[in-house]
């Protein structure tokens, strides 16, 4: 068992302070510039310690925890991924020389406005943020802002993906209409339009409604019945099945055939070159 992990429970003791001592023990590492990868997700951590001693980490998720500094992460100048969600964080000049960094997921903290992500716009391979989390109730208070989008984009024009949405690149259009039909049916929905009316129409009345709730639609049917692809004919029915277990027992028979003669022609072939050898070596003894 693990030195990090309860005894019987099968979870993670609670960190507060990354140690040499964890990370060698959860990456199994015995250097700590050895280490690519940590997960510390939701280990109570709020002091990232000597975490800037794994100069060669890569990736690196100390999600849903309690820090509020990323100091130690100022030396990590090989990091691709970071995941530092739900935390306490306000501030991003740890990253400003974090050169390999591609993604990183920071929603859920306490960054407050644009001008805390200047840090970001210079990274040269920095690609794809997310500052929101709408699924998991994840947010910034600089996301609130109404023009929050347009700035940051303003900000970082190389960026392909925020907030999960692709901006840029293969499945941008899709991602774009998909995000229209969402705001489309959603605004439809705050509108009263998809409220189901169950009610039978005023007596007289006929025809299809022109204004007011969209009626329930009847549900859909199958095209076909289930049984429809089957052989009605129980006689035809025999019939096909007996003609396709004749076809498969001729080629059993055929392949039979051809392994016989396979082994007829292999059995000559070693009879050959066994003769051969005799011969040969009675020549050897006749020359000498």
């Amino acid at each position: 068992m693990s030195e990090d992990t309860e005894k019987g429970a099968g979870e993670p003791k609670p960190l507060t302070q990354v140690t040499r001592q964890a990370l060698k023990t959860h990456s199994g590492e015995f250097e700590l510039d050895s280490i690519t990868y940590i997960n510390f997700h939701d280990r109570g951590i709020s002091d990232l310690g000597c975490i800037g001693e794994c100069t060669n980490l890569q990736h690196l998720n100390v999600s849903m925890n309690d820090i509020s500094r990323l100091a130690p992460l100022s030396t990590l100048k090989h990091l691709v991924t970071l995941d530092i969600s739900a935390n306490r964080i306000t501030q991003l000049d740890a990253l400003k020389d974090a050169d390999s960094l591609h993604t990183l997921n920071a929603a859920g903290n306490l960054i407050s406005s644009i001008d805390k992500l200047a840090c970001l716009a210079k990274l040269e391979h920095f690609s794809n943020l997310r500052l929101q989390d709408k699924v998991h109730q994840l947010f910034n208070p600089v996301c609130h802002g109404a023009s929050y989008k347009k700035r940051l984009l303003s900000l970082m024009p190389r960026l392909k993906v925020l907030d999960g949405e692709v901006l840029s690149g293969k499945g941008s259009e899709v991602f774009r209409i998909c995000s229209e039909i969402d705001a489309a049916l959603q605004a439809a929905h705050d509108s009263g339009l998809y409220a189901i009316n169950t009610s039978k129409p005023p007596s007289g009345a006929s025809g299809t409604p022109t204004s007011g709730p969209i009626p329930e639609m009847s549900k859909p049917q199958p095209w076909f019945a289930s049984d429809s692809l089957r052989l009605k004919d129980s006689k035809a029915q025999d019939a096909a099945i007996d003609d396709v277990t004749k076809k498969f027992k001729d080629v059993l028979v055929d392949c039979q055939r051809l392994q016989e003669e396979g082994q007829r022609a292999l059995d000559q072939a070693k009879s050959s070159s066994t003769q051969h050898g005799i011969e040969h070596l009675k020549n050897l003894d006749l020359s000498m």
